[in-house]
């Protein structure tokens, strides 16, 4: 039976159709959550809940506490971490966050980072291997010492000595010794030494302090511990490495020094053996038993398992919910997205990296990945939130569902703006004007995230990362080529194999998780098809790279094999378009799509990432009755256009920048309690830029009380006033439209253009919606009425070129210890050079109708 009179038919009397065709429940956890960061930990009863008020007022969800360096001059109110004080600030926002909307609180179990602190003693620091290679007369002594810096902390624990073939010994002694590194942006009572990650002791005294703390203050613990991305230099041995090297692989390390450092040449067989085990010591002495201990104590645990020595599939999957980041601005070409030069920085989490923390959380079916959202996109006071859009969709497109941006730093309310700040952009702060409209992107990712976080992941394959191509690769011989950490920054160059694999799947329209040896051990094959422990199946299973595979994995898959799995080594075109049909809607559209499987059906969540508008169709890759549009932008629910012979094929109108979410149902839905579909085709523009117009400001900083007329459009940093140069602030431009009988006959929208930075939008006093990404564009729906109609757009600017006034007036705003501000570049600089931001409406203002 053709699917569209299946669907009509189904319609008629599904009854149980009309529940799904609303927007998935949205708790806290589908709203934004942000890291905030406590500077000094000089926070109050009555800052506290006047933050949370604001932070829950804006639609965030969850506070990550993180505290770090303090404000100079204010050292007084500095509050020493899980003092007595700190944790009765603690409880407060807990109670605060209870009262808003039962907002989570997490809890950087830490300050800065990494975990480490003054409880921590030289014997569980960091720790490190010092090798003195020495070339002597056979016989002789060697003559090597350790550094006197080095020596008070090293010892002697491994020698080796080999007769060379030009004559004389080669003499290798090894000693350890502690990397001394400190916690990096530490607060107040969180200075001291790091933690050795490998030293299962070290890390159950290091997690002592918080039992104590909590216990003897009686106050809850928090919703999730949080540990930041591994940022642990130098540290490359831990004190029963030896011990426990040779009970894990079978041979003494100490008797194989000349292979470890690449002066024998075995392959570098020893090299990866003793990568491999201190991946296993983090994994199991670090992560596991930090996870089992947060457990036991009702606490979940959140962890950036980047930049670690470990096999980032494992430690991703040790904890409840695993954590990527975003580091800088991709640069899609978005059409009317601002750009600004010299003033980004690019983004290293590409698709590949962004995908290493989801594809843990779906082959072990978790059903939250989380991410660092919006390091370092742009300078400080320069980000939009339009600028935003892409990078969060992406991530969206990569399976993140669970979005926490970096980050908001408290302020004392009365505190003179621009208020505290954090080092790093950027920065999503009531200080910050950009904040205005913040709730519209915070609804977004909401509506978004209540669908990612719903459903069952559907990717098509497992693809297997070749960690020990990794391991056995020898960067620099030497002491300097032992140590090998998974960084985001260098994930490109360490695996382009595996990253060129994925794109490639990529490219063919395809999706994937990552899996590793310990989990491809645990799974199975049901009717042709790979299933994990965790029962999240896939097609088949890709193998890049060489093939190099521990000898019980092999066996395992030859099994897998016989039992009719599909198992593709390296990247064989042909035989991954056998396994799996691509969508259509992103090899024929160009589209970014995620697929997520329903009890009754699929939903994707569909972006447009290009420079160009996109029409078209689509046929998918599963079955469908029926098919429902949701926009997470406006939350307008609304019928697809289900086209082709056999119904299989969706009608697709993306603009540059655009996202949706495309629901299918296994049944026919009820579309009379929908809203009526979008109209297409080309519309009749009327320009009313050359309109006359007023401009006023409302929350402007300084405040500005005159008015403008205004004979046409322009931003107010085009009108002579070098005051209007140095504003920050919301200016509202107004203006009438006649409307004839005949007009409001026809669909409205307004497009905006060229926006500096977001705009509501009023139409005879009501709401339409706020425009704050590429297309500002909005439906103007019933708001028109026959006769004039009142238009008034309220645009709101950076807060660039008002930081820009401070610093060519000398204002002392950056007034943080330790790092204080820096740009992109990690340089401490002025803005008094800034140029100024062109502020308002900067190009045309069009009404169109179809």
């Amino acid at each position: 039976m053709n699917k569209t009179i299946l669907a009509v038919l189904l319609g008629l009397c599904a009854t149980g159709g009309a529940m799904a065709q609303s927007w998935p429940e949205a708790g806290p956890e589908a709203r934004p959550g942000t890291r905030w960061w406590w500077l000094g930990s000089a926070v109050d009863s009555a800052n506290i809940c006047w933050s949370i008020q604001q932070y829950g007022n804006a639609g965030i969800g969850a506070v990550e506490i993180t505290p770090i360096y303090g404000v100079q001059g204010n050292d007084a109110n500095n509050i020493p971490y899980l003092s007595q004080e700190w944790m009765r600030q603690l409880r407060n926002v807990e109670e605060a966050a209870g009262r808003n909307g039962g907002m989570l609180v997490d809890m950087n179990q830490g300050t800065g980072w990494p975990f480490g602190g003054p409880e921590v003693t030289i014997d569980d620091a960091a720790c490190k291997a010092i090798f003195l290679v020495d070339t002597v007369a056979a016989g002789a002594d060697p003559l090597k010492t350790v550094a006197p810096e080095e020596m008070k902390y090293s010892k002697l624990i491994a020698q080796s000595r080999r007769r060379l073939p030009n004559g004389g010994d080669e003499v290798i002694r090894l000693y350890q010794s502690r990397t001394l590194q400190e916690v990096k942006r530490a607060a107040p009572g969180g200075e001291g030494l790091v933690i050795d990650h490998f030293d299962r002791g070290a890390v159950c005294r290091y997690l002592d302090k918080f039992d104590k703390a909590f216990s003897e203050s009686g106050v809850p613990y928090p919703s999730t511990f949080f540990n930041d991305s591994y940022e642990v230099f130098g540290a490359n041995w831990t004190p029963s490495l030896l011990e426990e090297f040779e009970a894990r692989r079978g041979y003494p390390l100490q008797e194989c020094l000349p292979q470890l450092l690449g002066h024998v040449d075995d392959g570098n067989q020893t090299l990866s053996d003793y990568r491999e085990t201190l991946a296993e010591l983090l994994l199991e002495n670090f992560t596991r038993q930090w996870a089992d201990w947060a457990h036991q104590r009702g606490v979940k645990v959140r962890n950036q398992a980047h930049g670690s020595p470990a096999n980032l599939i494992d430690v991703y999957a040790a904890v409840d919910i695993p954590e990527i980041e975003g580091f800088g601005l991709s640069n899609f070409g978005i059409k009317g997205l601002r750009t600004d030069p010299g003033f980004t920085r690019r983004n290293d989490s590409d698709v590949t990296m962004l995908k290493y923390a989801s594809s843990a959380a779906h082959i072990t079916g978790k059903p939250l990945t989380s991410s660092e959202t919006f390091t370092w996109l742009t300078e400080h006071f320069r980000t939009s939130l339009s600028q935003m859009k892409p990078d969060l969709d992406l991530m969206f497109t990569c399976g993140v569902n669970h979005v926490y941006f970096h980050g908001t730093a408290y302020s004392p309310k009365d505190d003179p703006w621009p208020g505290w700040k954090f080092y790093a952009s950027v920065d999503v702060s009531p200080t910050n004007s950009i904040w205005r409209d913040t709730p519209a992107m915070t609804q977004y990712i909401t509506r978004c995230q209540s669908f990612l976080q719903s459903g069952f992941p559907d990717n098509d394959f497992l693809v297997y990362l070749p960690v020990r191509d990794l391991w056995h690769k020898r960067l620099r011989k030497g002491e300097a080529g032992l140590g090998m950490n998974f960084s985001i920054h260098e994930m490109g160059k360490l695996a382009p194999e595996f990253k060129r694999s994925v794109m490639e799947i990529d490219s063919l329209g395809l999706d994937c998780d990552y899996i590793s040896d310990k989990y491809l051990m645990t799974t199975t094959v049901v009717d042709g098809r790979l299933r994990t422990a965790a029962g999240t199946v896939y097609k088949a299973l890709v193998i890049p790279g060489s093939g190099r595979l521990a000898p019980q994995l092999k066996a395992h898959l030859d099994s897998l094999a016989v039992q009719g799995a599909t198992i593709i080594y390296g990247i064989d075109h042909q035989k991954i378009l056998s396994s799996a049909a691509p969508e259509q809607v992103r090899t024929d559209l160009g589209l970014r799509a995620l697929r997520r499987k329903d009890t009754d059906g699929y939903h994707y969540f569909i972006a447009n990432l290009t420079p160009e508008d996109i029409e078209g169709e689509a046929a998918l890759t599963v079955d469908f009755v029926d098919a429902v549009w949701f926009d997470p932008l406006t939350g307008d629910i609304y019928p697809a256009q289900v086209r082709g012979d056999a119904g299989d094929k969706i009608a697709m109108s993306f603009r540059s920048g655009e996202s949706r979410i495309l629901r299918l149902y296994d049944h026919g839905v009820d579309h009379g309690r929908l809203s009526q579909p979008r109209p297409t085709g080309t519309p009749t523009e009327v320009d009313i830029t050359e309109n006359k117009w007023t401009l006023s400001f409302t929350d402007s900083h300084p405040a500005v009380d005159k008015t403008w007329q205004l004979d046409a459009l322009k931003p107010w940093t085009a009108l002579g006033d070098d005051s209007l140069n140095e504003l920050m602030g919301t200016g509202v431009y107004t203006t009438q439209v006649q409307m004839t009988a005949d007009d409001l006959k026809r669909h409205w929208s307004i497009e905006l253009g060229d926006v500096r930075e977001s705009a509501r939008v009023y139409v005879n006093g009501k709401s339409i919606g706020t425009a704050w990404s590429a297309p500002f564009a909005l439906d103007l729906g019933d708001s028109l009425h026959k006769g004039m109609n009142e238009i008034r757009i309220e645009v709101t600017n950076l807060p660039a070129n008002r930081i820009a006034s401070l610093d060519r007036q000398g204002v002392k705003w950056r007034k943080f210890n330790e790092i204080n501000i820096v740009d992109i570049r990690y340089r401490h600089s002025t803005y008094a050079g800034w140029d100024t931001l062109p502020s308002g409406l900067n190009s045309t203002v069009k009404l169109l109708c179809r």
